[in-house]
């Protein structure tokens, strides 16, 4: 064996190395966007759900807060509410864009 063919496969040796180790990350990686995926789903439907029980209530600031409440929102007011709303929304958004800029 020369000089050359060592050299190659001493490249080929380590580049097979590198993509073992991506190939691991990349497993890791999408199951970690699924387990996040998830968790995002879970949190959507609570908030959809409890967003129309508001909504049922709607004119009832009393009862539209003592929902925001059980879902652990702390609001003194209808505009706090929905500001506390919108950010839920926001921060559920921005997890599945976090999870689409991995694919």
């Amino acid at each position: 064996m020369n000089e050359s063919e060592s050299k190659l496969d001493q490249l080929l040796e380590e580049a097979q190395k590198l993509r073992d180790e991506l190939a691991v990350k990349a497993s890791l990686g999408v199951a970690e966007a699924k387990d996040e995926l998830e968790e995002l789903d879970e949190k959507m439907e609570h908030l959809k759900a409890k967003s129309l029980q508001i909504a049922d209530v709607a004119g009832d600031t009393a009862e539209q807060l003592k929902i925001a409440a059980s879902m652990g929102i702390k609001a003194d007011s209808k505009e706090d509410l929905e500001a506390a709303l919108d950010l839920a929304g926001e921060e559920i958004k921005k997890g599945y864009e976090r999870i689409k800029k991995l694919f």
